[in-house]
């Protein structure tokens, strides 16, 4: 399997002509939610995420993931992407939402699995 920056037809038909299996391109759909269809009708991507050029390469990865994440969430409310979202709200969102993901985990899992796992948590 191929993924990570998989946006136009050409690189996606080179990667199966290789010997490649499957390649994934859900960063590009986050963005661009109709590439399939574009691609049958010879049209490429014309909407791209903003590159992340920061320094930390672990925070700049996580702010990447973030962004696409975000594009993610919108599109299953029913929002177009937004892909010139800047990077920092995007990672600072995706750090609010899993801490308050985290906290109802912590909530729920002594009612299901006992104290023991809940205090290791702790």
């Amino acid at each position: 399997m191929l993924t990570g920056g998989i946006t136009r037809r050409t690189t996606a038909e080179q990667a199966l002509a290789d010997g490649v299996a499957l390649i994934g391109k859900g960063t590009a759909l986050a963005v661009t939610p109709d590439l399939p269809a574009r691609w049958r009708n010879g049209r490429e991507a014309d909407r791209h995420l903003r590159p992340v050029i920061w320094l930390d390469k672990a925070l700049a990865s996580a702010a990447g993931m973030a962004q696409v994440r975000h594009q993610l969430r919108r599109l299953a409310r029913g929002a177009h992407p937004t892909p010139g979202t800047h990077l920092a709200y995007a990672l600072l969102t995706e750090q609010l939402r899993q801490r308050r993901a985290l906290r109802r985990y912590r909530t729920w899992l002594p009612t299901t699995q006992g104290t023991a796992i809940a205090d290791r948590l702790a």
